[in-house]
Formats: C-alpha cells, structure tokens, sequence
C-alpha cells in the first residue's frame, strides 16, 4: 500500500454494501470489512491498497461494493480480485465538486 494525495483530498458516499464470492461458494457480506479500508472519512484511508492487504490469498474471487450518495443515488463498482501485488483501485464514485 502507498499514500495517495488523490484519495486524501476525496470525501466519497457512504459504503453500504461489500461482497465477495467464487463460483463454488455463495457471497459473503464484507461491508464492515471493507469499512475498515474505506475509512471514516470515506477516502480509502488516503491510500492505494494491494489486493494482497485487501484481499489475502482471495485471487480469482469476484467482489461487488456499493455506496449511496447523499443526494439518495445509488454507486456501485465491481471486479476480480488480480494478483496480489496488484493495485486495488477503486474509482471515485462521487465527483468532487458534489461534495
């Protein structure tokens, strides 16, 4: 993981949801997980995460994340956990000048 200038001047939506599954098993609720990477400021903790500090030894699983802005609209990405030296970098659901 690294500091990222990019994420620490962000305030995204609130995470409501987190998923992670395989196609041999059902998917797991993640949300408070992931919450703790997201943040309380809702910014990824200002960093850029491997998938190995996010997801160890999970590659090949799929996962699913969904926020809801204030304004009541509904964000949401999802993905393949890569390999773990990869970078997992999620998009910045809200446009800053929404904030």
């Amino acid at each position: 993981m690294i500091h990222s200038d990019y994420y620490q001047n962000y305030k995204g939506p609130e995470l409501t949801l987190a998923q992670l599954w395989t196609h041999e098993t059902e998917k797991e609720d993640i949300t408070e997980y992931i919450q703790k990477f997201y943040g309380e400021k809702n910014n990824w903790n200002s960093k850029l995460y491997n998938y190995k500090d996010i997801f160890p030894n999970k590659t090949g699983h799929k996962f699913y994340v969904e926020f809801h802005s204030h304004d009541g609209r509904k964000h949401w990405f999802h993905g393949l956990v890569g390999e773990q030296s990869q970078f997992f970098n999620p998009p910045l659901s809200t446009p800053m000048d929404q904030n």
